[in-house]
C-alpha cells in the first residue's frame, strides 16, 4: 500500500471512528457520570478506560475478529447481552444512591477519591459496548486490506487508540468543568436518577434490539 492510499485509509477510519464517538451512548454516558461525581480526576480515569477499551478492540479486530464473529455468531451476541445487562446493572446502582443522597457511584466498592474504579467501570462499558462490537467486528475490518503487513496493522491501532484517549479527555474535560459539576450536584438525587434512568434505558434498548436480531437469524 502506497503513502497516500495508507493515509486514506486512515482518515477514513479516523471519520467514521469520530461519528460514531459523536453519537451518545454509554461510552459517554460513564464519562459523563465519572466526571460528575468524581470531579476531573475520575472523569479522565473513566476517559482513559474507554480508550483502552478501544485500543484492545482495535487489536482483537486486526487479529481476526471479524472471522471469530463469523465462525461463532453466538459470542457476537453473547457480548451485545453482556453489555445490556452491565448497562442495567450501572443503572440500578445509580438508583442505589439516589437513597444516599445522589452521589452516584461506578462501582459498589469505588469511592470519589479513587480513579481506579472509574478506569475499570469504563473500559467494561468500552468492551461491552454494542456500538464497539459493531465498529471493531465488522465497519474497522472492511477499511483493512487482507493482506495488510503488522506495521499497517499497528498503525491502525495506535491511531483508534490515540484519537479514542484524545476525543475522550475533551469529553471529560468538558463534564468536569466546576460550572457542569455544580449544575448536575444541586440536582442531587434528580442527577443520580437521571443517570440510573438513561443506563437502564440504554440497556434495554440494547437487549431489545439484540433480540429481535436473534429472532431474525
Amino acid at each position: 500500500m502506497d503513502t497516500s492510499a495508507f493515509l486514506a485509509m486512515l482518515l477514513s477510519i479516523a471519520a467514521v471512528q469520530f461519528v460514531g464517538w459523536a453519537i451518545p451512548g454509554p461510552n459517554h454516558l460513564a464519562i459523563v457520570a465519572a466526571s460528575v461525581n468524581g470531579g476531573r480526576r475520575a472523569g479522565l480515569a473513566a476517559g482513559m478506560g474507554i480508550a483502552a477499551g478501544a485500543f484492545t478492540w482495535a487489536l482483537l479486530a486486526v487479529s481476526g475478529l471479524a472471522l471469530v464473529f463469523e465462525l461463532f455468531p453466538s459470542l457476537f451476541f453473547s457480548i451485545r447481552f453482556a453489555g445490556a445487562g452491565y448497562l442495567v446493572y450501572l443503572g440500578l446502582n445509580a438508583f442505589r444512591s439516589v437513597k444516599s443522597g445522589g452521589m452516584l457511584r461506578l462501582s459498589a466498592r469505588a469511592t470519589g477519591e479513587a480513579p481506579k474504579a472509574p478506569f475499570l467501570t469504563a473500559y467494561t462499558v468500552g468492551m461491552t459496548n454494542p456500538k464497539a462490537v459493531l465498529f471493531f467486528g465488522s465497519i474497522l475490518t472492511a477499511f483493512i486490506p487482507k493482506d495488510a503487513s503488522i506495521p499497517l496493522m499497528a498503525a491502525v491501532v495506535a491511531e483508534v487508540g490515540l484519537l479514542s484517549a484524545a476525543l475522550n479527555t475533551l469529553a471529560a474535560l468538558f463534564f468536569s468543568l466546576p460550572a457542569v459539576v455544580r449544575g448536575f450536584q444541586a440536582a442531587g438525587r434528580a442527577s443520580a436518577a437521571l443517570f440510573g434512568t438513561l443506563f437502564c434505558l440504554l440497556g434495554a434498548l440494547v437487549a431489545y434490539e439484540t433480540a429481535i436480531e436473534l429472532i431474525g437469524r
